[in-house]
This record gives C-alpha cells, sequence and structure tokens, in this order.
C-alpha cells in the first residue's frame, strides 16, 4: 500500500483545522503560515513512518529539524524569530484542534469579545484586576489570558454555572506547547479570575484550588553576562562613519551604561534630554514611574551626533526611527538584529548559552554595580524598580560577595 494513502486521517485533520480556520476569520496570512508548516510537519512523518499527527510528533518534529523544544520562548537565551514563532503557533494550532475541535485566537492587536453568558462576569472581573494597580501591559496581559480560558469553555459548550474541575483540566491540555513562564502568568490570571467569580457567585463551586501547579522561578534565569571590556569591544565594532551606525551606537551606549529596558528606549524622544543638567527624564512604560538617569558625556555626544548628523528628517517623535521610508520608529525586532550585528562584527568567540539580547546589558550592569559595592537600594533607583524584590534578585550574580558569607564546613568523622 501507498504509504501517503495510510495518511488519510493525518491530511484529513489539516484539511478540517484548515476549514475551522478560515470559518472563524483567521487571517488569511495566519491560516496560510499554518498550511505551510503542517504541509513540513506531514512531510515530516512520512520520512519517520509515522502514519498519524500528535504532540509528541509536533515536539520530535521542532527538536530535530530546529534543535528546540515547542513549549520553549527563546533558544540558547535569544528571542525566537517571528519565523519561528509561526512555526510554533501553527503546531500549538493543530494540536488543540486534534484535541477539542477548536483552535483558539490570539487576540494580541485587538479588544475581546466575550459570548453573551460571559461577558457580564468577565467585565466585572476585569474591572476588578484593573482597580488592583497593574500597569496597562500587565493587565492587558491578564485580559488576554482570560479571554483564551473563556473561549475554550464556550467552544466546549461549558457554561459559568457548569464549570468543574474536569474543565480546568481539559482547558491546561490546551497550554502544553507554551513556556513555563507563560504558564505561570495565565495560572497568575486565573487564580484571580476563578476566586472573583466564586467569590461574586458567578461559578458554583471554588475550582481554583484544581488549577495544575507551575514551577517556575523567573529569577533563575539572572545571571552576569558582558564586562565592560566585552561591552566596550561590541561599541567600537560599530562604524559611526554612517547615519545608521551613529544611531546603532547611541543606541547601544544608553543600553550599556543606563540599563534602560528596550521598550524605554524605543520610546526616547530629544524632549527627555535636559542637557542643561545632564540628565535623562523618563516614565517608565513598564511601571508608569518617572525615573531621571544622568547623562554621560559619552551618551550625550553620541545622541548630538545622531541627532545632528544622522537621523533622517521625519515626524516621528521617536529618538531612533528607521532608515528607510517612511523613518518611522525602530521597532523590537530591529533591536534584536542591531545588537545581533554588533555581536557578530566585534568577533566574539563565545559559548552559545552566553545571554544575548539587549536586556542582558540590564543584567550586566547590575552586576557591575554590585561588584562597585553599590547600596542595594541605589541599584534599584538606578534600574527603576518599584518592588525592592526585583533588585534584590541580583544579589546572587555577585559570587565573590556570597563567597565572603560562606560558612566553613566542620570536621565529620
Amino acid at each position: 500500500m501507498n504509504q501517503k494513502a495510510t495518511n488519510a486521517e493525518f491530511l484529513q485533520l489539516i484539511e478540517n483545522a484548515r476549514a475551522h480556520m478560515e470559518s472563524n476569520n483567521f487571517t488569511y496570512t495566519t491560516v496560510a503560515n499554518c498550511m505551510k508548516t503542517w504541509r513540513s510537519v506531514y512531510n515530516f512523518a512520512l520520512s519517520q513512518g509515522i502514519s498519524n499527527y500528535s504532540s509528541e510528533l509536533a515536539e520530535k518534529y521542532m527538536l530535530e529539524k530546529y534543535g528546540m523544544s515547542i513549549g520553549e520562548d527563546a533558544v540558547t537565551n535569544t528571542q525566537l524569530s517571528p519565523y519561528m514563532r509561526n512555526k510554533v503557533r501553527a503546531l500549538r494550532a493543530l494540536t488543540e484542534y486534534q484535541l477539542h475541535g477548536h483552535v483558539i485566537k490570539e487576540r494580541r492587536c485587538e479588544f475581546p469579545t466575550w459570548p453573551e453568558e460571559y461577558e457580564d462576569m468577565c467585565r466585572q472581573c476585569l474591572s476588578y484586576i484593573k482597580s488592583l494597580g497593574y500597569c496597562d501591559a500587565t493587565f492587558r496581559q491578564k485580559e488576554l489570558h482570560l479571554h483564551r480560558f473563556v473561549d475554550y469553555m464556550h467552544s466546549q459548550g461549558v457554561s459559568p454555572k457548569e464549570m468543574g474541575a474536569e474543565h480546568l483540566y481539559g482547558y491546561s491540555k490546551t497550554l502544553y506547547a507554551y513556556s513555563k513562564a507563560y504558564l505561570s502568568a495565565n495560572r497568575s490570571t486565573l487564580l484571580l479570575c476563578l476566586k472573583f467569580f466564586y467569590e461574586n457567585e458567578f461559578i458554583p463551586n471554588d475550582i481554583a484550588m484544581f488549577l495544575p501547579q507551575i514551577h517556575y522561578h523567573a529569577k533563575a534565569k539572572i545571571e552576569k553576562v558582558w564586562t565592560e571590556e566585552e561591552i566596550e569591544q561590541m561599541l567600537n565594532s560599530i562604524d559611526r562613519a554612517n547615519p545608521v551606525g551613529k544611531r546603532d551606537y547611541a543606541l547601544m551606549a544608553i543600553a550599556a551604561n543606563l540599563g534602560l529596558r528596550t521598550c524605554d528606549i524605543l520610546n526616547l524622544s530629544i524632549e527627555n534630554f535636559d542637557w542643561d543638567k545632564s540628565c535623562i527624564n523618563i516614565v517608565q512604560k513598564k511601571t508608569g514611574e518617572p525615573l531621571t538617569l544622568p547623562l554621560s558625556e559619552q551618551i550625550g555626544k553620541a545622541v548630538i551626533d545622531y541627532w545632528m548628523n544622522g537621523r533622517p528628517n521625519t515626524t516621528a517623535k521617536e529618538l531612533f526611527v528607521q532608515h528607510t521610508l517612511p523613518y518611522q520608529a525602530i521597532t523590537d525586532s530591529m533591536v534584536y538584529h542591531i545588537f545581533n550585528k554588533c555581536y557578530k562584527n566585534s568577533g566574539f568567540k563565545l559559548s552559545e548559552s552566553k545571554q544575548r539580547g539587549l536586556h542582558s546589558f540590564r543584567h550586566s550592569l547590575a552586576s557591575r554595580l554590585l561588584e562597585n559595592d553599590t547600596p542595594i537600594n541605589v541599584i534599584g533607583n538606578i534600574l527603576g524598580h518599584v518592588n525592592s524584590n526585583s533588585t534584590s534578585a541580583y544579589l546572587r550574580i555577585d559570587i565573590e560577595k556570597l563567597r565572603d558569607c560562606s560558612l566553613e564546613v566542620p570536621a565529620y568523622d
């Protein structure tokens, strides 16, 4: 028998998933990207003698072709490219459809619509969450987590009054391929929402206790990464004789010496620079809190050089812009590209496990400040932390100070 004939069920799954996504108004681009990945997985299955699709096949496909697990949101400590994110998203969608006959939309750029039987309770819950003082980005994340959960319950025909532990278990299976960071954040949202639903009698039982435990420690990712010499080597590798190089140098110098988050660097405008007082004044996007940092001669000269001699003539208010029409503000993905270009041009021969990306400069700055005996509260002020616990996490990267705290092991017979 022809091998492809034995894969009819696999092909039918792909066709049904495609029809489902089209009927639920997924964009043409999303469906096309999914189909491209699904055909690739199908051909991979044929080469392996596998007849049917499964989550195990999807994992095997990603590991053998790309050296990563579906649940990873980074590879060798670098952010996934848009191409790889589309791959992962397509495999999650096919597994969701196989398990539940439904693919949940990832509504990142639009306001979610709520099923009628869930609308009132969800809007009340979101009003409560908003009152807790979360920043806009965190609130938006929780809104999307709640929508994904409700969308699943609605797709399974589960009303609020029928919701039980078995439905939580079913929903948790749809998240099998997400990173632990996402699972932890998603669980935190659902704990908050399910408690609210129960206390306000929207659901009959307190089922929050049945949410699966997620063992995840974000602070474990913090590490010392770049020395001052390595940072200087990267900055010196940038060709400042051309406009793009002037932009890249100013951007990298700000990140390396001030430790600003990428989102805050992207939002910088020339109005943020107080030249008389030699400082930079911003309102942090993540926390909404004001932050003032000293403006060194190196950064000041780099910004002036870019502003006067490199930046295109554009109406964009942001300092750092693209150098191709229509000269809009640069994006996260462009910043990642700029960092990698500097890294490669610097000639480093480092381990692949070395953390990269602009945020690694933030960790490096904290490490250097600790080595110079800077008080932890001062480091927190420089990094713009609202919570002192965020800064305390950096204490464990100062190995030499930790050695001073070690105790002698007593003799043992």
